[in-house]
């Protein structure tokens, strides 16, 4: 009957949800690890774009599922909303199984250096410049038509200079 108001809710629950998945989330723990920005000591190399970027979406997928499941699991929300939430975590776990298994593709193809990310339709892969050449990105497309329902105007490719 009110559109807008279940839109407002379900706006309000998922904020809190964030929330609330966020307050939970262990604090780090110390570690010999540089603060980011942080000169590195000799003998230290920073980490690889590529691993960089897992890791920034690795955390990221667990906060979303974490904040999908808190939602999924609370008693304020109206069916409609758990539908909702359900339907977006299946997406959310579809879509990072995809990227894990066109990484692992792109590892066996000789693409080691590599980050596949998955949003909105939407497919971007990170490789070391070293490796872009015109046949690596033929083949690297290829891989990803392979192994996604992805369009070839829906996927980018990036070089990232490696340390």
């Amino acid at each position: 009957t009110f559109p807008w108001l279940r839109r407002g809710l379900l706006a309000v629950l998922i904020a809190a949800a964030a929330v609330l998945a966020w307050l939970r989330l262990p604090a780090p723990a110390p570690s010999d690890a540089p603060e980011p920005g942080a000169s590195l000591s000799a003998g230290q190399t920073p980490a690889p774009a590529a691993t960089q970027e897992r890791t920034a979406r690795e955390a990221a997928y667990d906060k979303d599922v974490a904040a999908l499941t808190a939602l999924l699991d609370s008693g304020a929300a109206d069916e409609e909303t758990r539908a909702q939430a359900a339907e977006r975590l299946d997406r959310l776990v579809a879509d990072h199984q995809s990227e894990l298994g066109l990484e692992e593709a792109l590892n066996q193809a000789g693409y080691s250096s590599c980050a596949v990310l998955l949003q909105n339709g939407a497919l971007t892969v990170i490789v070391a410049s070293s490796d872009m050449t015109a046949e690596a990105s033929a083949a690297i497309l290829s891989l990803c038509t392979a192994h996604t329902d992805i369009g070839v105007e829906n996927i980018r490719i990036m070089a990232r200079e490696e340390p």
